[in-house]
């Protein structure tokens, strides 16, 4: 009799247990993807991050070569941006910079103009003299990284007396 009782309960159940477990299931793989997918996302976006970063840090270094050029007397690319109808000079492409990431460089002046001194300036012992002068210029540099699309262009200002 308790055997009979037993079958009959059984074959009454209709699944719900089962429903609900495949419903959860369903719910937590849905997570599971939602999580991976930003995941993946903030990897790329962490990428692309860092891919900037290296573009900016090789235009920093372009205009660097640039000024070490300038420390050491060569001042053939301010006379040439001073000289040309544009104020810019030809673009020079820095060669030792990340290769092997394929990120390439190039840097340039330009003439921005020339400023007169006038008398309370420290330059010259002279300073009654309407000849007190200097020129300024801008030192652009630019890197791109090649396949990621990442790009910096640096400016970085000077006067040269």
């Amino acid at each position: 009799m308790h055997l009979s009782k037993t079958l009959t309960s059984l074959s009454d159940q209709r699944g719900a247990a089962l429903i609900i477990s495949l419903i959860v299931l369903l719910v937590l793989t849905l997570i599971g993807v939602a999580g991976m997918n930003t995941s993946v996302m903030q990897e790329r976006m962490a990428v692309n991050s860092q891919n900037s970063n290296r573009a900016f840090q090789a235009a920093e270094s372009t205009v660097s070569a640039l000024t070490n050029q300038l420390y050491a007397n060569d001042l053939s690319l301010l006379r040439e941006a001073m000289q040309n109808s544009s104020g810019e000079s030809s673009k020079v492409t820095v060669t030792n910079l990340d290769s092997g990431n394929g990120i390439t460089g190039t840097y340039q002046a330009r003439f921005l103009g020339k400023i007169v001194m006038t008398s309370g300036t420290s330059i010259d012992g002279n300073e009654s003299s309407s000849q007190l002068g200097s020129f300024r210029y801008e030192l652009i540099g630019e890197a791109s990284m090649a396949g990621t699309g990442a790009e910096a262009r640096v400016f970085k200002g000077i006067e040269y007396y």
